[in-house]
């Protein structure tokens, strides 16, 4: 009985024992796994155990700084447009009409003359064309009708052909230049040279199609013995009775228009000779009669009503212009 007794009292506290050691171990094993589950955590919250804090992998760091770089430079690049359209309260296309105000005269820019203005703004680089304002007597104000109805004044100053926006002014082109005179000084030499030229391109574009005629040698048309280059050199050297700036997008740089004392005007990319003084080897002048050019040009010119051109190589470098029968203007030209 005695020995009963006792191997039942071994046997439990055997059992006890072995109980005892797995719960020590358990309990080992669960403090292991916290300490596990707390590393990781700190790990990710970017905390060390020791209290220092991890360095970002290189990779990561550099790819949230290239991406606030880019999104900088975009935003940069927007506000810093060098056009003078992209920094207006409108759209080009929001443009349904514009009208020129000055001196109390308020005129309608022709539907199919809108896009002078337009384009000028849109070329025109606001530090290439910087320029002072001028005085207020020759400012026009420029009125754009939006298709919203809304009305946005924008001034242009027709003494020295400058838009002016925000207390600045920029040079407008030469396009501009001669639409603003023949607008609102049809009777200036800049005005009626600008309403022959219309006349001609309103005539160009009705006309269903245009003959491409036999080339003349350039010598034929030589007004004075000088091709355009040589009165573009010859110029230079001359002082003028006056001039005007202009801005030639084509090159980024501003230039002038100029008038002569010997009856010349100088535009972009035309020597205009308005009167009698001047001729071609064959004697073809101002004031000549059609049938007179007929005579001394024996050449076949691209006519037009009002404006007979003449090709020399692949381009059309000499025309004339004609009021009613006789020659208006004599114009040699220099292709863009």
């Amino acid at each position: 009985m005695n020995k009963k007794s006792n191997l039942k009292g071994y046997l439990l506290a055997g059992a006890l024992v072995v109980l005892a050691a797995a719960l020590i171990i358990g309990i080992v094993k669960l403090q292991e796994r916290d300490q596990a589950l707390k590393v990781t955590d700190a790990s990710a919250a970017g905390v060390a155990l020791d209290g220092e804090l991890p360095v970002k992998p290189d990779l990561e760091e550099q790819s949230d700084i290239s991406l606030e770089q880019d999104q900088n430079q975009d935003q940069e690049g927007e506000a810093l447009s060098p056009y003078l359209l992209d920094h207006l309260s409108f759209q080009e296309e929001e443009v349904k009409s514009v009208f020129a105000v000055w001196k109390g005269t308020k005129k309608e820019i022709p539907l199919e003359r809108q896009y002078v203005i337009l384009q000028s703004l849109r070329f025109t680089d606001m530090q290439a064309a910087a320029t002072e304002t001028a005085s207020p007597a020759g400012q026009v104000i420029l009125q754009f009708a939006l298709s919203d109805q809304r009305i946005i004044e924008f001034p242009y100053n027709l003494d020295n052909n400058s838009f002016e926006s925000a207390g600045k002014a920029y040079y407008a082109d030469d396009q501009v230049l001669l639409l603003m005179h023949g607008l609102m000084q049809p009777d200036s030499e800049l005005g009626v040279f600008d309403a022959f030229e219309e006349r001609a391109r309103l005539e160009a574009e009705k006309q269903a199609e245009l003959r491409e005629p036999k080339g003349v040698e350039r010598e034929q048309i030589a007004v004075d013995g000088l091709i355009y280059s040589e009165w573009e050199e010859r110029l230079d050297t001359e002082p003028a009775d006056w001039s005007i700036p202009y801005y030639d997008n084509a090159v980024g740089e501003v230039k002038e228009v100029r008038k002569f004392s010997n009856g010349i005007l100088e535009l972009n990319n035309k020597i205009i000779f308005c009167d009698g003084s001047h001729e071609t080897p064959g004697g073809v002048k101002v004031g000549l009669t059609a049938a007179e050019v007929g005579k001394k040009l024996q050449a076949d010119p691209m006519k037009l009503p009002s404006k007979w051109s003449y090709k020399s190589g692949d381009y059309f470098r000499f025309h004339l212009h004609f009021d009613g029968s006789k020659v208006k203007y004599m114009v040699l030209s220099q292709p863009l």
